[in-house]
């Protein structure tokens, strides 16, 4: 009847299976020296790669005869800057592991106050992961009006889980060109808007050491060969103000002026370059195809800039094809943007046959010929002003007028009879001798009351 004490039952089974049992009271000094004690177990030892930074701790498989009571866990050994929780409990969890050893135990306890002791050791270690390799989508080839794409990059090796994608367009590729749904940070690069042009876009992968690779997209786009043969006509009226019946009158006067019917014009309004203008963009097919777009250009040009200025509807400001289409005389390229020839070095354009002649621009001459048949058609300036300065002057002389009273006032006149200011109030009565040797008439002669005469009357 000690409540203290505990029962021991005892069976026993003879070989035809025959059992009895009996129960004997336990003291509890009895109890503790029967009792097994708790088995502690911490689990194997662990091993850990960088980035990983954190470890479970778990003893749920310590055993007890009866039951565990009590779990502790410690760290006996550890780098600085550990931390950890649930220490108290079967299962706790260590964060902050840096490179390095780490050593737990695990303590566990059962009823009667028997403990059992477990030790895990954990090893950290940097990543030995290779950098991750970036892969684009290699080359694509558009050709307009498709200007839409999609470039798709994939990461091969290292740590796959961590890492970062960035597109970023060469500074050499064309500017135009929209990213759709922010995707220059996503692995598929998605674009619309694309113009003519080569475009280079490069995909940078990065993983959270920092390590990363790159790869190279590129994207040609080529021209519309439809939009080869169309020509551009700007016009003296702003986009907005052009009406559907204005645009149906204007297609009208085209296919008139042209010689085709209407069906066969298809017109474009667009902006101009200024908000004051629109582009009528053309284009005109045949049974047999469209027509030429720099023969369209010329006739356009040659009707509506210099013989019809007033056909159309609406003034012309401008003719030009939608793409530049010149030859420049095979040496030189067309500018895109102006549609002027750029000639190549020592070539100019023939000034004569793009004004006079059949007005199309040029490189036809060289820049040294030009020069050299300038010089060779004009005189020789330089020696004959040579020639000039080589004659021999004649020397002046002056000679004292004598025979004058001292009342007598005598004026210098220049020859001819013209009279300068210079002369009219000379107080020198000194006359040069070359003037008198170029004048071999009597110059100056004395009037029947005495009066000197003025210089050049005998001209009179």
């Amino acid at each position: 009847n000690n409540p203290s004490c505990s029962l021991l039952r005892g069976t026993v089974t003879d070989s035809a299976g025959s059992s009895d049992s009996t129960t004997v009271p336990l003291s509890p000094t009895e109890e503790r020296r029967l009792n097994l004690g708790p088995t502690a177990v911490a689990g194997p030892d662990r091993k850990l790669v960088l980035p990983v930074s954190s470890v479970t701790l778990d003893g749920r498989n310590s055993s007890d005869d009866r039951a565990v009571v009590q779990y502790h866990w410690e760290a006996t050994s550890a780098p600085p800057g550990l931390k950890m929780e649930g220490v108290d409990r079967a299962v706790a969890t260590a964060t902050g592991l840096r490179v390095g050893r780490y050593t737990f135990r695990l303590t566990v306890s059962d009823q009667q106050g028997a403990t059992d002791s477990a030790v895990l050791t954990v090893r950290v270690e940097e990543a030995r992961l290779p950098p991750p390799v970036a892969h684009a989508s290699g080359s694509h080839t558009l050709t307009l009006p498709n200007s839409s794409l999609v470039l798709r990059g994939s990461v091969t090796d290292g740590d796959q889980s961590q890492v970062t994608f960035l597109w970023a367009r060469d500074s050499q590729s064309p500017a135009a060109g929209d990213v759709l749904y922010g995707s220059q940070t996503q692995p598929s690069l998605h674009l619309s808007n694309l113009v003519e042009g080569t475009y280079l876009f490069q995909l940078r992968v990065t993983d959270a050491q920092g390590r990363g690779s790159t790869a190279t997209a590129t994207v040609e786009v080529r021209p519309d060969p439809a939009a080869r043969e169309e020509v551009d006509l700007e016009v003296l009226v702003g986009v907005s103000q052009v009406s559907a019946a204005q645009r149906d009158t204007v297609v009208r006067q085209l296919a008139a002026l042209l010689h085709v019917l209407d069906n066969s014009i298809q017109l474009r309004i667009l902006p101009g370059h200024s908000p004051l203008s629109a582009v009528l963009r053309l284009s005109v097919r045949g049974p047999e195809g469209s027509f030429s777009g720099s023969r369209l250009a010329q006739v356009l040009r040659n009707q509506l800039l210099r013989e019809k200025t007033d056909y159309l509807l609406f003034r012309v400001l401008r003719v030009d094809t939608v793409y530049c289409l010149l030859r420049c005389s095979g040496r030189g390229q067309c500018d895109p943007i102006t549609k002027e020839c750029v000639c190549d070095p020592f070539w100019t354009e023939n000034l004569i046959r793009r004004f006079l002649g059949d007005k199309e621009r040029n490189c036809e001459w060289r820049m040294l010929y030009v020069v050299l048949s300038i010089s060779l058609s004009t005189p020789d300036m330089t020696s004959y002003l040579r020639r000039k300065r080589s004659k021999p002057r004649k020397k002046t002389k002056y000679t004292i007028l004598d025979d004058m009273d001292d009342q007598e006032r005598l004026e210098l006149r220049p020859k001819h009879g013209l009279k300068h200011r210079s002369t009219e109030h000379a107080s020198s009565l000194m006359m040069s001798e070359s003037e008198l040797d170029s004048e071999p008439d009597a110059l100056f002669s004395r009037a029947p009351g005495g009066h000197g005469a003025r210089n050049g009357n005998a001209f009179g």
